[in-house]
């Protein structure tokens, strides 16, 4: 409302019509009179205001304008010497100090998730509520530069100013966390903006996120990152691969050729099921035992074949003193000190012409 209004002029000023979700009223009266009656309503302040400089403020109730019971006064008659009819000029703002609900929406950039810092749009909307705690503050940081005082310019400012923080606060969260969890966003977010109200004057009582949103492509490109970097993410692939395979598939020309690809997918899933443990036995290394020849999975401590130490147990026990070789009857029909087999380990020499002085496969003296 502007003030220097041309109804006739009055000694009783209110805030005439005061509705639930008024904020702030102007009186249109700027020619306040002496023994002028202020009512100011319960939950408000009526503030004083000259040349767009705040004098002084009245609380709630009846107040009659003098400059014994309103000291500050005094002034403001000293500046209007020489008006006859109007001691002075000045206005009055009524502002509520009730709590009010506002709305909020915005549309802005947010980090996608913890270690996928891509920006996705945000979208998102909530409920706060507010009451204006410091009326000069108030007064100073947000009406003081207003030409026209009203309810509607005043909630359109505090939407404003309320989507523009809580749009640089979720720009430093993530939006999966968000989204989780609403009810924690909700009160970190609050708790970041407080501190910016209480500079205009303002205690922001609470604050609700009630929705957040992307864009359906940037959802899909959220959700595969997320299900590639799960414990699952191996599935995933191989579902990709799958889903790739019946999409060409069902480009193909012919059904003969879709039915055959739909037939082959339980085997080619199970072969991709199999691939990575495939390749971790690829990679298993086999060592050779120096006795036998058998293959072990490196390192061993005994050969699964022969029984025999690895080369690693060698170096780490002192070698066994053989054990005495059992007395061996002499073979009928042979040389003395023949042997077809070699007493300590069993090998067949009935191939080697004559009985060697050693055994070639475990060194043991046989003559």
């Amino acid at each position: 409302m502007a003030f220097g209004s041309k109804e006739p002029k009055t000694n009783v000023v209110t805030w005439q019509n005061q509705g639930p979700d008024d904020i702030i009223y102007a009186s249109p009266f700027d020619d306040l009179r002496t023994l002028t009656s202020v009512t100011v309503p319960e939950h408000a302040v009526a503030l004083f205001v000259r040349d767009g400089k705040l004098e002084g403020a009245l609380s709630p109730g009846r107040h009659m304008i003098t400059t014994n019971n309103i000291p500050w006064l005094t002034k403001l008659y000293q500046l209007a010497l020489g008006y006859k009819e109007t001691p002075f000029k000045v206005n009055i703002v009524f502002i509520s100090q009730k709590m009010f609900n506002g709305k909020w929406g915005i549309r802005g950039m947010i980090k996608a998730a913890q270690g996928y810092e891509v920006p996705v749009t945000l979208m998102s909307n909530g409920e706060f509520q507010f009451r204006i705690s410091d009326v000069a503050v108030f007064y100073t940081q947000i009406l003081g530069g207003m030409s026209n005082y009203s309810t509607g310019n005043v909630n359109s400012l505090m939407k404003s100013f309320i989507n523009e923080q809580i749009t640089q606060q979720l720009a430093q969260q993530y939006y999966m966390d968000v989204l989780q969890n609403l009810e924690k966003a909700s009160t970190t977010t609050k708790i970041l903006i407080d501190p910016y109200f209480q500079q205009r004057g303002i205690e922001l009582l609470s604050l609700k996120i009630n929705e957040v949103s992307t864009t359906e492509e940037e959802k899909a490109k959220i959700f595969e990152y997320l299900q590639f970097s799960s414990a699952n993410g191996e599935s995933f692939k191989r579902y990709e691969v799958m889903d790739r395979m019946a999409d060409a598939i069902g480009d193909s020309q012919g059904g003969a050729a879709m039915g055959a690809g739909m037939m082959l997918f339980p085997q080619m899933y199970q072969q991709l099921n199999q691939q990575p443990a495939q390749n971790a036995q690829a990679q298993v290394t086999k060592v050779m035992c120096s006795y036998c020849g058998g293959l072990n999975t490196y390192p061993y401590k005994f050969c699964g074949e022969c029984g025999k130490p690895s080369p690693q147990m060698q170096q780490q026990q002192p070698p066994a003193q053989p054990a005495p070789a059992p007395a061996q009857p002499a073979p009928s029909g042979g040389a003395p000190g023949a042997f077809k087999r070699c007493p300590y380990c069993g090998e067949d020499l009935s191939m080697l012409k004559k009985t060697p002085k050693f055994c070639p496969y475990c060194s043991e003296e046989l003559s």
